[in-house]
């Protein structure tokens, strides 16, 4: 049976190993989800999506708990894509990443432009390294999210082909470099409730549509980009996950969001441009 929404992104935890100018500052406290309360989260998200996305804000990989987190998820039968920067991916063995449950790792490859420049060669190869030896049923889905004139895009972009022995079609979305590890493009987007708007008038988004969150501390939001909780409808705590969903605060934010009435203002000011509605 399908389920009702193709992703939910569960943020593991709002920590992070890195201090990247691109990423949002969060007014939250670090905090590490409980291994119970992700649990009964999976649980309860996986009733609803089809795939587990362990992304909001954080690195996940700094979870002292990933492998239990990962294991639990596999005895349920869920399907698991872990977001990273990708840097700790050597903390862990070979066997974490062939849990049945996982289906993709999307690497964050613009996080290396926080690096020294003298640092950023040497991850780059042990990330392809990574890919290159992935288990056979894994997908590897590098991110760049720059702009096309950025040095750094162009050194991260040719150094990448190289070890994959790559080539691509100028003005292409993403670059299949081998077997089930693909690169994929975008523009650095500006983050929600800032002071700058975003750079289209926003007539839509997929918000509870497509996708819905759970923040670190069980707070639900409409979309990975509300990373402060600014339009949380409840707490999953407090109430399930499914009753939240189908409450009468979501149905308004949801026909909101789907343009049937005015958008949020803190939504209207969020740059990404998510495809049209399905």
């Amino acid at each position: 049976m399908k389920k009702p929404y193709r992703r939910a992104f569960i943020e593991l935890t709002n920590a992070c190993n890195l201090e990247c100018g691109f990423c949002a500052r969060s007014k939250r406290p670090v905090q590490p989800m409980p291994l119970p309360l992700f649990v009964s989260t999976a649980a309860q998200a996986g009733e609803l999506a089809e795939m587990l996305s362990l992304h909001l804000l954080g690195e996940p990989l700094t979870h002292q708990e990933v492998p239990a987190a990962l294991a639990a998820c596999s005895g349920m039968g869920l399907n698991v894509n872990l977001v990273t920067n990708g840097l700790l991916l050597g903390n862990f063995p070979p066997s974490l990443f062939k849990e049945p449950c996982l289906a993709q790792v999307s690497i964050s490859l613009h996080a290396l432009a926080c690096l020294p420049a003298e640092l950023r060669a040497a991850e780059l190869e042990k990330l392809a390294a990574f890919a290159l030896a992935k288990p056979e049923g894994l997908t590897i889905g590098f991110r760049l999210r720059s702009s096309e004139e950025d040095s750094f895009y162009k050194e991260t972009l040719k150094a990448l082909m190289g070890h994959f022995k790559a080539t691509m079609t100028p003005g292409a979305d993403f670059v299949k470099l081998a077997e089930k590890v693909f690169l994929n493009f975008g523009g650095v987007f500006n983050w929600p409730g800032g002071a700058c708007a975003a750079a289209k008038p926003k007539a839509g988004c997929l918000g509870l549509r497509h996708h819905f969150g759970v923040l670190s501390d069980g707070r639900v939001v409409p979309c990975c980009a509300d990373y402060d909780g600014a339009m949380a409808l409840g707490n999953i705590k407090e109430r399930p996950l499914a009753d939240i969903l189908a409450g009468a605060e979501a149905a308004a934010l949801k026909a909101a969001l789907s343009g049937g009435a005015p958008m949020p203002a803190y939504c209207a000011s969020c740059g990404f441009t998510a495809p049209d509605a399905e």
